[in-house]
């Protein structure tokens, strides 16, 4: 998950910055996930999906 998340932030042209700021997450939180390190909330994964202007579906097609 977190791979297809940093994928997706960079296809986007998004820094780990730019998306929790602008998603109201933390930036820390946010590259854990994308390292695998933790597993997010799915209100979290919403707010990923939203600030990667993706559906939840395409979040988790990988």
């Amino acid at each position: 998950m977190g791979q297809r998340i940093a994928s997706l932030r960079r296809q986007k042209g998004l820094t780990i910055e730019k998306l929790a700021y602008e998603n109201d997450l933390a930036k820390g939180n946010l590259s854990e996930i994308e390292k695998g390190a933790i597993d997010p909330k799915l209100s979290t994964l919403e707010r990923i999906a939203d600030g990667l202007e993706v559906t939840l579906k395409e979040l988790f097609n990988f």
